[in-house]
């Protein structure tokens, strides 16, 4: 089958999405560089870059999320089965949810531990929790979880944007591509 879908992302949502993207691949190797953080965890520079593509990834998230809501462009084909178009639409509104409420997770957490979150040091945030607060201490392992699991839709994703693309031709893949 080779139909396209006429509805088409705007070149914003495309330049949103790719740098989502870029910026969560520069993330998980900032997760997977940094100590653990704990009671006595002294930032770092791979902790300060970790908050900092976090706040990124919050900001753009947030544009996203505007950007698709003035936009909205269907997610499914509509030659798909129905069990694909609905596994798609919650598979992206998990991503939205993840995105957005993750970074938050992550700067209660630090904020648990006396850790300063701020943007490449140019903009400080202010903590959101207190030291020690159970709930933002709890809210870090949640942060952590959720990664993982974002990690695991993200391959689940690609894998279906290259079966649309490679085995079902049928323009999926191209309506996000930034060049056609």
């Amino acid at each position: 089958m080779t139909s396209r879908s006429a509805a088409v992302y705007t070149p914003t949502a495309k330049a949103l999405h790719w740098t989502i993207v870029l910026l969560l691949a520069i993330q998980f190797v900032t997760a997977l560089a940094m100590p653990d953080i704990g009671p006595h965890t002294r930032p770092d520079t791979w902790i300060s870059l970790h908050f900092s593509i976090g706040v990124l990834i919050l900001a753009v998230m947030a544009a996203r999320l505007v950007h698709r809501l003035i936009y909205p462009v269907p997610l499914e084909a509509s030659q798909a089965p129905a069990w694909e178009r609905v596994l798609a639409l919650l598979i992206h509104r998990i991503f939205y949810l993840i995105l957005l409420v993750g970074p938050v997770l992550g700067w209660a957490s630090a904020s648990a531990h006396r850790l300063t979150v701020s943007l490449f040091g140019l903009i400080t945030l202010p903590p959101i929790a207190a030291p020690k607060a159970g709930w933002a201490l709890t809210a870090g392992d949640v942060h952590a979880t959720a990664m993982w699991v974002l990690l695991a839709l993200v391959g689940l994703h690609a894998a279906a944007a290259l079966y649309h693309h490679l085995i079902r031709r049928d323009g999926t893949l191209q309506r996000m591509l930034p060049v056609k």
